[in-house]
């Protein structure tokens, strides 16, 4: 994939392309669901570079909310929290099922995380049962 500037200026996918590439949009998922968050990030990274509006925003909150483990992973806190709450406003812009993806029990379980964790505190993070990860889920078949 082209370096940081070369990325800006390729082509937006068109819908029909998007669709071609859900493999992507699928390999990311699983990476997601199975913990491996920084993998997912940059999975949907090479999508979201190439996807026209409104995909775009969509997949940034699916790479923020992995962002956000990636630092829960890391102890930072700050980053958790912040990049939680970046994904949500992101997300509660989309019906449920966009792409397939049951968005509405993905916001609801990455907004319980965010609270949970904002009410244990930076001191406390720790503390925070890693179990309680959102998964992604498919509101249909992929």
């Amino acid at each position: 994939m082209p370096g940081e500037s070369g990325r800006r200026n390729l082509q937006l996918l068109s819908q029909e392309e998007l669709e071609e590439r859900r493999p992507v949009l699928l390999a990311g998922i699983a990476q997601f669901n199975n913990g491996y968050f920084f993998e997912a990030h940059e999975t949907w990274e090479d999508l979201w570079y190439l996807s026209p509006w409104p995909a775009r925003q969509f997949l940034q909150g699916l790479i923020q909310t992995a962002a956000a483990f990636v630092h829960l992973m890391r102890h930072q806190y700050p980053g958790t929290v912040r990049l939680l709450s970046h994904a949500l406003a992101k997300l509660d812009e989309f019906p449920d099922g966009y792409m397939g993806i049951d968005a509405a029990r993905l916001r609801r379980e990455a907004a319980r995380a965010r609270d949970e964790i904002v009410e244990l505190g930076e001191e406390r993070l720790q503390e925070w049962d890693r179990g309680r990860i959102p998964s992604i889920h498919f509101v249909t078949v992929p």
